[in-house]
């Protein structure tokens, strides 16, 4: 039997999206509803995806920050101004879709009758003390051995993993769709123009790559984590098959009709794509919105760090970040610059000239020319 609220002030008051899956909640998830997720240790980029989507609040069936991970995910939400509230149990994922509800500090209410009490999270909340790390890395170690038993043949030799079409001698530009994929793209715009880089897409940052007017040579991931323009736009698809035998948005694509591969790896749409890339060929591979630190991987979660580690090792030095390419990249002279450095040089050489005897000598048929040209021609006016 749910309490009443009487007295207490309405607070936020919105429709709610409910899915497990933060990024896919996010695709459906419209400005001023209300987001039910179920997840644990919220991590950055399933939050980057929720506040992108721009809802009043959050409510999370289990805390979003437990002291495993940073909170990167939880900080997120609340810099963009979004109400988190956590912990609020199993219950919460009952709700129906669309259905209206309010929220007041860590209670959630339909109809007046307080449903479920969570915790309101604040910035002070998220100033906790993090575990050593060293503990998910000595899983990770222990893991190995069955990670590379399943992929290894996959991600290290290639085996099974499509081919690329039309890459020549071109870099690869892989755009994630994280929050600094758009910015990464603005500052690579330069060396976009001279490299013209065959461009993958991961999952939501096919829409991040139309956005910055590039061309969908290839898009790896999730179809249900995109626009259809996006899809239809690609001009080849790669979609990952995990090893529970799922391929998340391939259904949307066959009702759509559109041709894909599939690469069957453990791991994200993002490690796919650079298992793509590093058994492509590229000379290079630029990554926009994508992060290599310590914390990203804790962030991720002790499933997914041996397949990030492994695909990255398998693209090798090739693996380069935007904010790296964009600071040491000098793009060459354009022709009509040489041609009005070349002018100037030679208008140099001339004043130079002039101003010595032997000069003045060699240039004074050419000056008298031009003088006389020029009375010549005010004579006719």
């Amino acid at each position: 039997m749910s309490e009443t609220l009487s007295k207490e002030s309405k607070g936020q008051v919105g429709r709610v999206r409910v899915d497990d899956r933060p990024k896919h909640l996010a695709t459906r998830l419209e400005r001023g509803e209300i987001a039910v997720i179920n997840v644990a240790d919220l991590d950055r980029e399933s939050a980057a995806a929720l506040v992108e989507a721009a809802p009043i609040a959050v409510l999370n069936a289990q805390p979003s920050l437990t002291g495993r991970a940073a909170a990167l995910g939880p900080r997120l939400i609340l810099d963009a101004g979004i109400t988190l509230v956590d912990d609020l149990g199993q219950d919460i994922m009952s709700l129906r879709e669309g259905q209206e509800v309010a929220v007041t500090g860590g209670k959630v209410l339909v109809d007046g009758g307080i449903i479920a009490t969570g915790r309101a999270v604040s910035a002070q909340d998220l100033d906790v003390e993090v575990a050593d790390s060293a503990t998910l890395f000595a899983g990770f170690e222990g893991s190995v051995e069955d990670y590379l038993a399943k992929d290894g043949a996959t991600v290290l030799r290639g085996e099974g993993v499509p081919s690329i079409d039309g890459l020549g001698k071109r870099p690869i530009l892989l755009v994630s769709a994280a929050s600094e994929a758009a910015s990464d793209c603005r500052a690579l715009a330069r060396w976009r123009s001279e490299a013209a880089p065959f461009v993958i897409a991961v999952d939501g940052g096919a829409d991040v790559a139309l956005k910055a007017h590039l061309t969908l040579d290839l898009v790896v991931g999730d179809a249900d984590l995109m626009s259809e323009k996006a899809i239809r736009r690609a001009r080849a698809f790669i979609v990952r098959v995990g090893g529970d035998g799922l391929a998340p948005g391939a259904q949307r694509l066959d009702r759509m009709g559109i041709v894909y591969e599939r690469v069957a790896m453990a791991g994200t749409s993002l490690d796919a794509a650079l298992v793509v890339a590093a058994h492509s060929g590229a000379t290079a591979v630029v990554t926009a919105g994508v992060s290599y630190g310590e914390a990203e991987l804790v962030d991720a979660g002790r499933a997914l760090v041996a397949p990030a580690f492994f695909s990255r090792l398998a693209v090798g030095s090739r693996l380069i970040g935007a904010q790296a390419v964009a600071a040491t990249f000098r793009p060459r002279p354009r022709g009509w610059t040489l041609v009005l450095l070349a002018l100037v040089a030679l208008g140099l050489m001339g004043v130079a000239l002039w101003s010595t005897p032997w000069g003045n000598d060699l240039l004074h048929p050419i000056t008298s020319f031009f003088v006389s040209l020029m009375h010549s021609a005010g004579g006719t006016q």
